[in-house]
């Protein structure tokens, strides 16, 4: 279409020439200067016509592209396009994913209440341990319920085996990192106390 403009164009800047140049009975070289200019004029304006013609057209189809590619996407979501209806299919297709994301949530539920009475029955037995054991290690200043069971874990159940202990080694055992304010060594002499006291 612009290169028809285009000719189309040229063809007038021709005509134009000749109407001015027999109008203003101007000679055969002024006559054919001046369709010259106009042809070239002509074609300058097709040209650059003819470019926008085709920019705008291909613009217009990459939008219409992206927009079909949207509207695509949508319709597999089960997303509903406006005006472009909803069919069964896409009616069908939004309720298996709902269902599908409901037995995804049920099935969190159940995984959740299986962890909440595995950390029960843990907590259960953790107490039942502390309360049957002879030396409760949380009375040292430093070691709470956490430490007292990682530390029984690692065999330290009374405070002659922890007054006993290499503060190097029971730091290692631990796992106690050097950013960490933990005071081994105090354990020790407060456990040292504890077990002279119990003597």
């Amino acid at each position: 279409m612009g290169t028809v403009l285009g000719v189309a164009l040229v063809v007038l800047g021709i005509a134009i020439g000749f109407i001015v140049t027999f109008l203003f009975s101007w000679g055969k070289e002024v006559e054919l200067f001046v369709g010259a200019l106009l042809v070239v004029a002509g074609a300058v304006v097709g040209f650059v016509v003819e470019w926008l013609i085709d920019l705008g057209y291909r613009r217009n189809r990459e939008l219409q592209q992206q927009l079909g590619g949207q509207s695509d996407r949508m319709q597999v979501q089960g997303v509903i396009v406006p005006g472009g209806g909803q069919s069964s299919d896409t009616s069908e297709a939004l309720a298996d994913f709902l269902r599908q994301r409901d037995q995804e949530l049920h099935d969190m539920r159940d995984q959740l209440a299986a962890h909440d009475d595995q950390m029960e029955t843990l907590r259960t037995e953790f107490e039942a341990y502390q309360r049957t054991h002879p030396d409760d290690l949380t009375v040292i200043k430093g070691i709470g319920p956490v430490y007292q069971w990682k530390l029984r874990d690692i065999g330290f159940n009374t405070y002659k085996q922890l007054a006993k202990a290499d503060p190097d080694q029971l730091r290692r055992m631990l796992d106690v990192k050097n950013w960490q304010r933990v005071n081994v060594e105090t354990w020790i002499e407060q456990a040292r106390d504890w077990a002279q006291r119990g003597e």
